[in-house]
């Protein structure tokens, strides 16, 4: 009988099992996955920023409903709150290790046009490693969005 070169079943699958050891070894030791995540959350704030700051704009265009944004004095998250009676309509905690920053210290409003009554402003979301820029437009009341995201 001829005995046939090659692999069998049971040496194949030894070996990718020892390979999925090594790697499970190696893969945490890695920073690659926790940057990417954090980069990641940063990200899906910021859309949240977004969303929250469009919501505050058409309660003013629609509704006449006045409502401000505000950054917590620790910059670890934020408020939206009613101008008249300052009552509070959200809180929004950060993740740990990320901070909001904004280039003005007034809080951001919206007359009933869209259009920021306290001017244009940039809103930073920071982790250690990327930064992501918000930008109101003063004159139009764009809501954007710029950074590497």
């Amino acid at each position: 009988m001829k005995r046939e070169e090659g692999l069998t079943l049971i040496e194949l699958v030894t070996v990718l099992a020892i390979f999925t050891v090594i790697v499970l070894i190696v893969i945490p030791s890695t920073d690659f996955f926790d940057a990417t995540r954090s980069n990641v959350r940063l990200t899906l704030i910021a859309h949240e920023v977004v969303k929250d700051l469009k919501y505050i704009q058409h309660k003013s265009i629609f509704e006449r409903e006045n409502l401000y944004f505000e950054i917590k004095p620790d910059k670890t998250g934020y408020y939206i709150n009613r101008y008249e009676d300052d009552k509070n309509i959200k809180t929004k905690d950060l993740p740990k290790g990320i901070i909001i920053e904004k280039n003005i210290q007034k809080e951001i409003r919206f007359n009933q046009m869209g259009v920021p009554s306290t001017g244009g402003c940039t809103i930073t979301l920071k982790n250690n490693k990327k930064e992501i820029y918000i930008t109101v437009l003063p004159a139009t009341g764009r809501i954007m969005i710029k950074g590497n995201y």
